[in-house]
């Protein structure tokens, strides 16, 4: 790899006629980069084998023409494949006609580009081109400089996420190249506590036509009824009893902006027909109303619930499902990532520490071991929820032990490997400390120890018989179920 502190930055422009895209010049010598040029995919290849590393590579997609939709794909991601192969290192930016067809744009995102804009009849703009080449610039440059074993990227710093899990990083990067691509909608599934909101809000921060406007959040499951067309599209005065006023709706109110339809797997039939309108044409008719408006809103669907199997219980419209599923992101559950864990509790105690003013001295590192074995359901909601519990009854200045995690929690910590018997040795040493302290009495510690180690030897009998697993236990079948029912298992 070459060096990456050069004075000059070197660009590849892929484009037989570069003066049709009208980049001035003045690009090129304003900036610390310079732009050099090739007529098609086949000479920049040899360029890019045998000359000086390009930092970023900008592939110019033509108009399709008559060529049918699914061959352009086919041969964009041959070309993009291509240039992937003679220089790994440089960073694509993809510039593509307006209005491409979304199976066009679903096809070169998934490729992994770094950036994507539009050409209209007049080129591109320069702005958007000179904010996507830097953007490029920065991963070209994070890349070659970043340290072996670092999973730290650069978009962490523009977001409200916390981590430092190769996951959440590639996360982040599928949320910056859908910000790239202002009009298309993005399909985000993850389960409940995951942040489907949060990388929603983070898509809007980073687009660069819809940021600074407005962000509309809409649950699905909250507007169903009578009023939920009203909700969303708006009425005039006197359309129905009651409508004393006129209202716009959710999706007028966000013109220009973002919404996100969250739970959008719980709207109803008729809804989705209207949505699915909106989606096509672009214009919203206010309940009560002969007119139509426009509106220039880019909608990010969330859900918990797989869309295409509602599809085939013919719970969701098949498609309004191909509407939306253009660019689909999946958050991943915190249990798959969980080296995610110390992070997000050294924030969450940094947070609500200040708002409780107890600042905390320090924690244990025992802590984040029995919160990475814990099976978070919740996800980081829950594990907020258990940070603030831990904090609820500490005193300024006091360092958080094991100990003071919930019962719960120290209950749904899984630190054993399969078919250990024992006790998690965390588990004993802080009901140990509490002893000592006198919040735990003897009888009380014996009777946690019992519930920890039975659901553990439930967790691992897996289909063994209850009664295999009572003769393991040297207990008798009535008395598992009793200890069973006595602890809640």
């Amino acid at each position: 790899m070459s060096a990456v502190t050069d004075a000059a930055v070197r660009l590849l422009l892929i484009h037989s006629h570069p003066e049709l895209l009208n980049i001035p010049a003045a690009i090129g010598g304003s900036r610390s980069y310079a732009i050099e040029f090739a007529a098609d995919v086949r000479a920049a290849e040899a360029r890019l084998h045998t000359e000086r590393e390009f930092a970023v590579v900008v592939l110019v997609v033509g108009p399709p023409g008559s060529q049918p939709v699914r061959e352009l794909c086919e041969h964009v991601v041959r070309e993009l494949e291509c240039i992937r192969r003679a220089s790994p290192a440089s960073q694509i930016v993809v510039c593509l006609h307006r209005g491409a067809d979304s199976e066009l744009v679903r096809a070169i995102v998934g490729q992994g580009v770094s950036g994507v804009l539009e050409q209209g009849n007049r080129g591109v703009d320069p702005t958007v081109f000179e904010a996507r080449v830097q953007d490029a610039i920065a991963l070209y440059r994070q890349h070659a400089a970043r340290e072996p074993g670092s999973q730290h990227h650069p978009i962490f710093d523009r977001t409200g996420f916390v981590g430092q899990s190769p996951a959440m990083a590639e996360l982040l990067l599928s949320a910056a190249r859908a910000a790239e691509i202002s009009d298309v909608p993005v399909l985000v599934y993850g389960e409940t506590g995951t942040g489907k909101q949060l990388l929603a809000e983070t898509i809007h921060r980073l687009d660069p036509k819809r940021r600074g406007k407005r962000f509309q959040t809409v649950n699905c499951a909250a507007i169903a009824g009578s009023l939920a067309e009203s909700a969303l599209f708006g009425h005039i005065k006197g359309a129905f009893t009651g409508a004393t006023e006129s209202r716009l709706g959710y999706f007028r109110v966000a013109d220009g902006g973002t919404i996100l339809l969250d739970e959008i797997g719980e709207m109803e039939p008729r809804l989705q027909a209207k949505l699915l309108r909106v989606l096509q044409e672009g214009v919203v008719m206010p309940v009560g109303s002969d007119d139509e408006f426009p509106v220039d809103v880019r909608v990010i669907a969330a859900t918990n619930r797989r869309l295409d199997e509602l599809v085939e219980r013919r719970k969701f419209r098949l498609d309004l499902f191909n509407r939306l599923n253009v660019i689909q992101i999946e958050i991943p559950p915190i249990r798959e990532r969980p080296e995610d864990i110390p992070p997000l509790v050294d924030y969450l105690l940094a947070k609500y520490q200040r708002y409780a003013r107890r600042p905390i001295r320090d924690i244990d590192p025992l802590v984040y071991d029995v919160l990475k074995r814990c099976t978070l359901e919740g996800n980081v909601r829950e594990l907020e929820n258990v940070i603030r519990q831990t904090l609820a009854f500490k005193t300024a200045g006091e360092r958080i032990e094991v100990s003071d995690l919930p019962r719960s929690t120290l209950i749904k910590s899984r630190s054993r490997p399969r078919s250990s018997g024992t006790v998690p040795a965390e588990i004993i040493r802080s009901l140990c400390d509490s002893i000592r302290r006198g919040t735990t009495t003897l009888p009380q510690f014996l009777n946690e120890c019992e519930r920890v180690f039975l659901s553990t030897a439930l967790d691992e009998s897996g289909d063994n018989t209850r009664v295999d697993l009572a003769k393991q236990l040297g207990l008798s079948r009535r008395t598992l179920y009793n200890k069973r029912r006595r602890h809640g298992l």
